[in-house]
């Protein structure tokens, strides 16, 4: 798991782009910018059955 923090990390911009307040991105690949608990949840669920 990787926080950025805005205005101290720049290097997240080439990688995915512009980064709002509620943005969610699961295992570097996916890039969720509107979360709500049920999608964190959905989300969360779905990349755990990927590892598993």
């Amino acid at each position: 798991m990787k926080i950025y923090y805005a205005g101290k990390d720049f290097d997240y911009i080439k990688k995915y782009g512009v980064i709002f307040k509620g943005t969610l991105i699961i295992n570097g690949k996916k890039k969720i910018d509107r979360i709500s608990k049920d999608i964190i949840e959905k989300e969360i669920k779905e990349a755990v059955m990927e590892l598993e």
